[in-house]
């Protein structure tokens, strides 16, 4: 025998010993918040405090944990207008709008398609964070636009 153990993951003379895995994310890999994990203490998260300095900056006080901010939206601006802001190029490159500064219209598919790849990232990366109704929007503009973009690079124009 070569001295490893096998319920102990190969360390002699731990043969009690038992490692347990808990998984305690509160999302699954498609986005969806678990029921089965409860929600710890605030106190009960652990602080890390830097063990070396790099600089003035890096230093933190030691009471320095998690951040928390207000999940307040900017005053002014809302989700519906980030959607916007983002698909107007979109409608632009697809030759939907004029330009602003020319008044023609330009058709650039390849520049539509990042437009409308950078709302589906937008989609993926605020997954869980928005409202069912922000969700909606931002499906329904990417649907749109993607239709859009198929029907400018089709062969039938």
């Amino acid at each position: 025998m070569s001295g490893h153990d096998q319920k102990t993951g190969g360390h002699p003379g731990r043969e009690s010993e038992r490692l347990k895995v808990t998984d305690r994310r509160h999302f699954t890999a498609s986005g969806e918040r678990r029921l089965d994990v409860a929600d710890e203490p605030e106190d009960a998260l652990p602080i890390s405090t830097p063990d070396r300095s790099f600089g003035p900056a890096a230093v933190k006080p030691p009471s320095a944990g998690f951040e928390r901010r207000p999940l307040e939206e900017p005053e002014g601006v809302d989700f519906t207008m980030l959607v916007n802001a983002m698909a107007q190029p979109a409608l632009l490159f697809l030759g939907e709008i004029p330009h602003p500064a020319t008044g023609q219209k330009t058709v650039d598919p390849e520049q539509a398609r990042i437009q409308i790849d950078m709302l589906g990232l937008l989609g993926v990366k605020c997954r869980g964070n928005i409202t069912a109704q922000e969700e909606k929007l931002l499906d329904r503009v990417l649907y749109q636009l993607r239709m859009l973009y198929v029907a400018r690079t089709s062969g039938s124009g």
